[in-house]
């Protein structure tokens, strides 16, 4: 697998911009700083939505689940939602898993 490594270091720094908190910024800029093969981890691509839901590691960027992959994904749902179901009423189940 090829990455491009200039690619993820400026979708790296765009976390860390005032559009994220401090602690997520922190932790971005060590990462850029000090381990480049979790940099690329968390960066190289966009965590998916699967078959069982969106699914991933707990951590920073974007290859990770977070407060912004969840609400980038919720986002694109709800948008979803309203073009495609306009004018209808439209329900929503959110269920945790048993623990």
């Amino acid at each position: 697998m090829d990455i491009d490594l200039i690619a993820v270091k400026q979708k790296a720094l765009q976390w860390t911009s005032n559009e994220f908190d401090e602690e997520t910024r922190k932790q971005v800029k060590y990462l850029l700083e000090n381990d480049e093969k979790e940099l690329i981890d968390a960066f190289y691509k966009d965590l998916e939505f699967g078959t069982g839901g969106l699914r991933g590691i707990m951590g920073v960027g974007t290859n990770r689940m977070n407060i912004y992959t969840v609400g980038m994904a919720t986002q694109g749902l709800a948008n979803y939602l309203k073009k495609n179901f306009s004018g209808q009423e439209i329900k929503v189940a959110i269920r945790q898993p048993q623990q």
